[in-house]
Parts: structure tokens; C-alpha cells; sequence
């Protein structure tokens, strides 16, 4: 799909088993970088590469280039999103792998910008498992790496290298109280006070929620050397995680991700009613935050996986929401764009939804700025068939691709105040679908159209209390209220 003024989505098939989009990034060039895992297969066998392509500003394919063979395969972690990082002359990914001898361990790799590999460093632990799930660059130009050690417990690991990924040392961040099982999903180096940063979550197996353990996604400070100094739990036991993090330039740190719904129910596939989870937090006083913001809580499950800060303060945020899910209808999962005020306070919210097969629920893998003050996004399609495609986003800075009908629309909350003056229910339907207008507003004067998420006009009439939508095929909507054209 290609929506105009640069916008687009895009699906590009590179293998004849490709599995999964990691991460997307716009170069100081123009051009863009997509990395994923594919699936090749040779003789009858299968085995994992790590694939980047390149395309131009419109998200032409340029090239393409793969790494990994029978012997050493590039996997995609589960956990957690990003795969990267970046400055103006490379970037540095980091992947779990398995060698030869089925060991599985973690590399970080340069590239310059045409996909050509410059140095790998690989890492192993004696006894354990080693998965690597973030990487930052630390104060010293060196790196710092967390994630997760996997053997009789999972526990919270810390590496530090030098510049060129050679390991200085290593922490296994051990706990001597339950939860013990715990992971880091993001790691990042206060650049005043040199603290370390790692958000993630913590387990245990209890039984006593559904999937049968209790979740706590927390935040953990270290000194520069790796030694604990505060742990902070900000979320409920039902199950809850941190996905991504950055340092403000306030200098403080926000935290975004899910928590459970807490409400013992549960979609068509055994999905969990997240709820969306953002915390400010300030790295010499972890214990009361700054903020924190719970979005959707009436028990859709939507989550938030990815965010940046706009040079003002404010924050875009990157996600997955899926409303069926209350319904036993199966899942239909929207990529979802928030956009908040440096406090906190959501200023839009913006779904974008590209295809029509239900199985294929979209969710953001990272999101990152482009030149032009829009934004690229990682997508991934949960349930597709294959040949999963990799999935690429590239939005406006209003959140919008430019020609989709409802980024076109003034919302109704605009014309008084910001509250809610319009109504429509049941939600979803297949019958009759309930208007209903704040009291100021005249049903004589307004015309409405019913778009879907390809933006064509499927239904237009006048206004009246009770729309008939049974003539229309199972699927997502837009309801669209016209004042004089407007």
C-alpha cells in the first residue's frame, strides 16, 4: 500500500519460509535498513538467517543480504523488541545464535550501511544458555548488554565490552528472594551518574494465574561495575513485562510495556487482556515514579512495545491493540500509534490496520524517526501463513500515512473541549449499531460515511439514531460524522 507524501506499507517476501521483521531504521542518507530472520531451506532442511534489505526512501528494495548456514543459525528472540543500534556511519545488531554443537549464544555485529559485515563477537557461557536481548553504547564508547542467562533459573545478565565488543566482564544479577526468575529486556547508561539501567521482568511459577505464573516487570539500577543499588517493581502479579527505554533529555528514564488486565479472562487462542504501561522514573529515587500511565484499561488487550522522544518532550509510542479479543472473536490485533505530552497526557492515538485476513495481527517491533519528522515502523504479522513477509510502516508526524480517511477527519472531541460527545454501541456488531449525540449536536444537520481500513467509502447516508450494518462483511471500520462536508 502506498499512501502518498512518503507514506507506506510495505511487505516484502525474501525467503521461501521468512519468519520475522526485527527492526527498521533510516539512515542519515535517506535510505532504509530492515532487519529480520528468514527461513532458507536446502535438501529438505531448514535453518535460520539473519537477513537485511535495503530500500530507497519509498520503500523500493535496493538489495538484499543474508547471513548464517547449516552450521551457525541466527534466531529471533521472542522476548523482547529491537534488535539494534545505530550512529551516522553504522550499526550494531545483536542476535541470539546456535553453532554447530547446538550451543545456543549470543553475537553483536557491525555493519556499515550497505549490510557488509565489518566485526563479530560471539559469547558463550560454560554452563548456561546465553541470550542476549539489548545492547547500549556506554559512557566510555564500550558497550553494555542484558537479557537473560537459561539454565536451572533464568537470571538477568550484564556484559561489558570494550569498543570493538570484546568482553571486559560479566554479572550474573542473581536473586536470593523470589521471584528469582528474571530477564533484562532493555538496558541504558545514565550519562551523568554512570548508573546502569536494565528494564524487565521478573517470574515465578505459582500456579495462581492464568499460564500458571505471576509476572512483575521491573526496573533495576546498578553502579557502573555491575553492583546492584535499587530494584523496583512498578506492576501487578498477573503478569507484566517492560519492552523498551530511554533516557529523557530531563535525564530522566521512561519504561514502557504491558501489565495483565487482572480479570481472570482470557481470548479465543488463550490470549491475556494486557493493558498498555508507561512509567517515568528518575534513576536516584526509583521507589515513587515520576508518572505512570495504565491506557485502555476496559479490557482490550493492547500493549506497548517501542518509543521515542520528540525534540520538545513530547513522547510516540508504538504498539498492538486488539478489541475482539473481548468478544471471543478471533484476534485482529491493529498497530497502534500514541502520541503523549512530556507529563504524560495522551495527544492522539492513531490505528493503522493493512490487510484483511484476521489471522494476521500486527504488532510493532521498534519504532524510529525518519529525517522528514515521520517515523518507521518494524511490524510484525503474528499469525500470517507463510512466506511471512517482513512489514514495514512509514507514518507522517501526525501519525497518519496522509490519504487514509480517518487521519483526514477533525475529531469530534476537538469541536468542545476534549470530551467525549459522540457514542456508538454496541461495539462490534452485526446488526444495528446505536449513534448517539451530546445534546448540542443537531442529527438534522450532519451526514455520515462508513470507511474501511483501505479508506474506501462503503456506506454513506444521513445521520439517524440507528444504522443498519448488516449488509457489511466481518471486519474493521471507520464512522465518520460530516458537518457541511467537513
Amino acid at each position: 500500500y502506498n499512501y502518498g507524501e512518503g507514506c507506506f506499507t510495505k511487505n516484502y517476501t525474501l525467503h521461501s519460509l521468512t519468519y520475522i521483521t526485527t527492526d527498521a531504521f533510516e539512515t542519515p542518507g535517506g535510505t532504509h535498513l530492515d532487519t529480520g530472520i528468514t527461513i532458507d531451506t536446502l535438501n529438505n532442511q531448514s535453518f535460520y538467517r539473519l537477513t537485511i534489505i535495503g530500500t530507497n526512501p519509498n520503500g523500493v528494495q535496493l538489495w538484499q543480504k543474508s547471513y548464517g548456514n547449516f552450521k551457525f543459525q541466527y534466531l529471533n528472540n521472542n522476548f523482547t523488541s529491537r534488535s539494534l543500534i545505530y550512529n551516522n556511519d553504522c550499526f550494531y545488531l545483536y542476535s541470539i545464535a546456535k553453532d554447530s554443537n547446538n550451543k545456543y549464544l549470543s553475537v553483536l555485529i557491525k555493519f556499515n550501511f550497505n549490510g557488509d559485515t565489518l566485526w563479530q563477537k560471539k559469547y558463550y557461557d560454560a554452563t548456561d544458555y546465553l541470550y542476549v536481548q539489548s545492547v547500549c553504547k556506554s559512557v566510555d564508547n564500550g558497550f553494555l548488554m542484558t537479557g537473560f542467562f537459561e539454565g536451572t533459573l533464568r537470571t538477568c545478565l550484564l556484559i561489558k565490552t570494550d569498543s570493538s565488543g570484546t568482553e571486559l566482564w560479566r554479572k550474573k544479577l542473581v536473586k536470593s528472594t523470589a521471584p528469582q526468575t528474571q530477564a533484562g529486556a532493555r538496558i541504558l547508561q545514565d550519562t551523568l551518574s554512570k548508573k546502569i539501567i536494565i528494564a524487565g521482568y521478573e517470574y515465578q511459577w505459582d500456579g495462581t494465574q492464568p499460564g500458571g505464573f505471576s509476572g512483575y516487570g521491573n526496573i533495576i539500577i546498578l553502579d557502573s561495575l555491575g553492583i546492584e543499588l535499587q530494584r523496583k517493581t512498578y506492576s501487578g502479579f498477573c503478569g507484566s513485562i517492560f519492552l523498551d527505554l530511554i533516557q529523557t533529555k530531563d535525564k530522566n528514564f521512561i519504561a514502557v510495556g504491558y501489565n495483565d488486565q487482572c480479570d481472570n479472562l482470557s481470548g479465543p487462542l488463550g490470549t491475556r487482556r494486557n493493558k498498555s504501561y508507561v512509567v517515568k522514573f528518575n534513576v536516584n529515587n526509583i521507589t515513587i515514579p515520576l508518572w505512570k500511565k495504565e491506557i485502555d484499561i476496559t479490557t482490550p488487550s493492547n500493549g506497548i512495545s517501542s518509543l521515542n522522544e520528540l525534540t520538545n518532550g513530547n513522547l510516540v509510542l508504538a504498539g498492538t491493540i486488539d478489541t475482539l479479543v473481548n468478544h471471543n472473536i478471533p484476534e485482529k490485533g491493529m498497530l497502534r500509534v500514541i502520541k503523549m505530552d512530556m507529563n504524560g497526557n495522551i495527544v492522539w492515538k492513531k490505528y493503522l490496520s493493512r490487510d484483511n485476513i484476521q489471522s494476521n495481527s500486527n504488532v510493532a517491533m521498534s519504532i524510529d524517526k525518519c529525517l522528514n519528522g515521520g517515523f518507521l515502523i518494524a511490524v510484525q504479522l503474528v499469525y500470517a501463513s507463510n512466506p511471512k513477509p517482513y512489514t514495514i510502516t512509514k507514518i507522517d508526524s501526525t501519525g497518519c500515512d496522509s490519504t487514509i480517511a480517518y487521519c483526514q477527519t477533525v475529531g469530534l472531541k476537538e469541536i468542545k473541549n476534549n470530551t467525549e460527545i459522540i457514542n456508538i454501541y454496541p461495539n462490534p456488531t452485526n446488526d444495528i449499531l446505536n449513534i448517539k449525540l451530546d445534546d448540542f449536536l443537531d442529527f438534522e444537520n450532519y451526514r455520515i460515511k462508513v470507511v474501511n481500513v483501505l479508506g474506501q467509502t462503503i456506506m454513506e447516508t444521513k445521520l439517524e439514531k440507528k444504522l443498519n450494518i448488516s449488509c457489511l462483511k466481518n471486519g474493521i471500520y471507520f464512522l465518520q460524522v460530516f458537518d457541511k462536508g467537513k
